[in-house]
């Protein structure tokens, strides 16, 4: 019997294999890098891939020309990455700190699978994201080449580690879909992920077919003549077969997975939390007026700088949620900040500096819409770049340096500089969103009567008139009083624009917005129909109060709002001057964004007016056509002295009533009083009331039996509260001993036979020991002092409370004061 026949390596066969590799791999990264596109989408991507396939190569060469072991092998490829992973996978640490771009990327071959998954995408070259990708591939072309020049199964199993690149894309990207592809009646879902998959399954059959066959090739080659046809055709009939059940199997997978799948898939990224939810955290929209205050309005907050003009503005926080308490950042998509490992195309971009002062100590980064990550500066730059989130929804920035929403965020000191948008945006809000409120009037009754009242459309053009004839008929004020003399926000409005004080309360909740509107549905009932924006000036108060009624108005007319805390740049509104390069408190403001139907938010100033103080009117008083402006713009209304009043009109003489005032504080002292006397007697009337209840009620038992057991209770607790110590566990006739009572044996062996025997007792006997009971206890009061008889009326050991111990006499001696053991409780 002869053994396995084994055929001869044909000259050039691994060399073929080889180069038949190299091919199959280009191919494979080339569909990893589709496959990756979404996850990082930038260029630099075809870089990792090309350099992980010249590298693969080059290792895979050393080791089949001079047949290194597997531990030199080994360390050829951690020396490999060790030389490369900077510049291939960590480009910007060429350009900032080398070594510790190294540590992060040798880090990141166990650790950047997670920083993948917790970016939001595309994370494009951000930090070590790169990292991942490369390690992936250079295993792809190092695995596939070392079994594809070998020979025989080897060599077939090559075609596995040909998916890696394509699972990796899919593994660690998103779970949305591409759009399905209608082709006439035929509806493709996902045809993006299904193209690359049918490639690669195509890849790896073709690979599997040209190398499980080369034996088998080389081998006929040796017996066959070359006029033999008929195996070429069988050859030719076998591979289209194969390609056919391919395409088959891949068509019948594209058909049935629609409906095996709405269109969603499950990866990893979807059950990784890659988010910072801020919440729980004071409202800086109702810390607005503390910017004002005379210590704060010239404090530093940071400086902004920039090398291609500056931003319109810069936002610190956006505040989406309000539950009639204030505005602030909800839970929900607006409270979610994610990493932000790469922006947005800008259409004016510029390099921005912005510079943390003394001033300024929080978690919301100063910033305008950003075009890539911020590079700090500072002695905290590396936890500051490690912990910034961006909310891609509002724009908002937070800076968390230990990754916790609690953290004190920005301090002096730290600095960063980032491409930021600085075309000012233009256009006013469409149609709203909704065609109902999104908030309910009826919580907001002055609002709701104040926009019915406006008499406009309830598209964009109505609510920019809202918005304006809001802010016409406010007026600014920081204070409810001036008390401590003029402030300095007053004294720099009254110099510039001729403001006068007018006292304001602060906050936001609903109850003040309300008293806003009301203020201004008084003032235009009183004003008449066709009064001016003059006339109609009533409503009080600053950026804080009118940008909270602001996104109320743009609710109530169905369009989705949120208040904008920041700074301004360029032009101003009055009594909110824009920053030049230093911004303080000062310069702190706030204004408002709504959404359209279209989805785009615009931006909407809201501070009120600084030059038309309010004019008090009564109902149908107009104000003269040419006021007079009085000399002195400080001087203030005082009430007239006391008793140069008219008189009352009814005519009556005060002194009728001034007799009779006293009566009504006097009953209510006495009343209050015999409250109070009530309140400290109840304790004391409590428990001897309570006995005496006690008492009635087993006295009033129906059963003759169940009457008389009554008795014997009663006449036990009443020793008990005297003082008498009755031994726990006794028969009726040793507790009897024990109270040593002049007829305390009798009662005991009335209810004995009460309840022992077989003809018990009627009601008369029962009524008999109760009358003993009774008498005894007439006796043992008769006979105790004073004090004794309230001690036992207030005491508790019939109740279970023992607060002291009895004494007794010799149970002989059953007369006399203290043959009943009086004693202490």
């Amino acid at each position: 019997m002869t053994g396995p026949i084994t055929i001869p390596e044909q000259p050039g066969g691994r060399a073929r294999r080889f180069v038949g590799g190299l091919v199959a791999l280009a191919l494979a990264l080339a569909l990893g890098v589709a496959a990756a596109w979404p996850i990082y989408a930038t260029p630099w991507l075809g870089v990792v891939a090309a350099s992980a396939w010249v590298l693969g190569a080059g290792l895979v060469w050393a080791r089949e020309r001079w047949r290194f072991s597997f531990v030199v092998t080994a360390a050829l490829i951690l020396g490999t990455l060790v030389l490369t992973i900077v510049p291939v996978a960590v480009p910007q640490a060429l350009s900032s700190d080398l070594l510790r771009g190294l540590g992060d990327g040798l880090a990141a071959i166990a650790l950047g699978w997670k920083q993948v998954l917790t970016l939001s995408l595309p994370v494009g070259t951000y930090q070590t994201v790169l990292v991942p990708a490369y390690v992936v591939m250079l295993a792809t072309v190092i695995l596939s080449l070392t079994l594809a020049v070998r020979r025989g199964r080897w060599s077939s199993l090559a075609a596995l580690p040909l998916l890696a690149p394509v699972a990796y894309g899919t593994v660690f990207g998103a779970s949305a879909l591409s759009a399905p592809l209608h082709l006439g009646p035929l509806t493709i879902t996902a045809p993006r992920e299904l193209a690359l998959w049918l490639a690669a399954g195509v890849l790896g059959a073709i690979w599997v077919a040209w190398t499980s066959g080369a034996d088998r090739r080389a081998a006929l080659r040796l017996g066959r003549s070359e006029s033999d046809a008929p195996v070429s055709r069988g050859r030719a009939v076998r591979g289209l077969i194969a390609a056919a059940a391919v395409v088959v199997a891949l068509g019948l997978g594209a058909l049935v997975a629609p409906a095996l799948d709405a269109g969603a898939r499950a990866v990893p990224r979807d059950a990784v939390d890659p988010e910072i939810v801020v919440r729980d955290r004071p409202s800086p929209l109702a810390a607005y007026r503390l910017s004002k205050q005379d210590d704060r309005i010239d404090q530093e907050l940071f400086t902004v700088s920039a090398d291609d003009g500056l931003p319109p503005a810069l936002r610190l926080a956006v505040l989406d949620a309000y539950a009639g308490v204030d505005f602030h950042v909800s839970p929900d998509a607006a409270g979610r900040f994610t990493r932000f490992p790469s922006g947005d195309d800008l259409a004016a971009p510029s390099r921005v500096t912005v510079e943390i002062a003394d001033g300024y100590q929080d978690i919301w980064a100063p910033a305008s819409t950003l075009g890539a990550p911020p590079t700090f500066d500072g002695p905290r730059a590396a936890a500051l770049a490690d912990g910034f989130y961006v909310n891609r929804a509002t724009g908002a920035a937070i800076a968390v340096p230990d990754g916790s929403a609690a953290s004190p965020g920005l301090t002096a000191g730290d600095a960063y500089t980032a491409p930021m948008e600085t075309r000012v945006a233009d256009g006013k809000p469409g149609a709203p969103g909704s065609d109902a409120p999104l908030l309910d009037l009826e919580t907001v009754p002055e609002l709701a009567r104040w926009i019915e009242r406006q008499d406009v459309s309830t598209d964009g053009t109505g609510l920019g008139t809202l918005i304006e004839r809001l802010r016409a008929r406010g007026y600014l004020s920081h204070a409810l009083s001036d008390t401590t003399g003029q402030p300095i926000w007053l004294q720099r409005l009254s110099e510039e624009y001729g403001t006068r004080f007018e006292p304001s309360s602060g906050g936001h909740s609903l109850a003040r917005v309300e008293d806003l509107f009301a203020e201004l549905n008084t003032q235009q009932e009183s004003a008449g129909e066709g009064a001016s924006d003059a006339t109609l000036v009533a409503g009080i108060g600053d950026d804080e109060q009118f940008a909270a009624a602001g996104a109320l108005i743009a609710r109530a007319l169905g369009y989705d709002s949120r208040v904008v805390v920041g700074v301004r740049f360029g032009d101003g509104v009055p009594g909110v001057p824009a920053c030049e390069e230093t911004c303080t408190g000062e310069h702190l403001a706030a204004w408002i964004e709504v959404q359209d139907e279209s989805g785009n938010w615009f931006p909407m100033d809201v501070s009120p007016q600084t030059e038309q103080p309010p004019q008090r009117l009564e109902q149908g008083e107009q104000l003269p056509e040419f006021p007079t402006t009085p000399e002195e713009r400080d001087a203030r209304e005082v009430d007239p002295p006391i008793g140069l009043g008219e008189q009352a009109e009814n005519g009556e003489n005060p002194d009728d009533t001034a007799g009779a005032s006293w009566l009504w504080p006097t009953l209510r002292i006495a009343g209050l009083s015999v409250a109070g006397l009530g309140l400290v007697l109840l304790p004391v009337l409590f428990l001897p009331l309570a006995k005496r209840r006690r008492a009635r009620s087993r006295q009033a038992e129906p059963d003759p039996e169940l009457r008389a057991l009554g008795a014997w209770e009663e006449y036990v607790d009443r020793a008990r509260d005297a003082g008498v110590h009755v031994p726990p566990g006794a028969s009726r006739s040793g507790v009897a001993a024990s109270i040593a009572g002049p007829a305390s044996l009798g009662i005991a062996a009335a209810v004995d036979r009460a309840v022992f025997s077989p003809r018990g007792i009627d009601g008369a006997q029962a009524d008999g020991i109760w009358a003993a009971v009774d008498q005894e206890s007439r006796e043992r009061a008769a006979a105790q002092t004073r004090w004794q008889r309230i001690r036992a009326a207030y005491a508790l050991r019939s109740y279970g409370v023992r607060l002291g111990r009895g004494r007794t006499r010799d149970a002989s001696d059953r007369t006399g004061t203290e043959a009943w053991g009086s004693t202490a409780q």
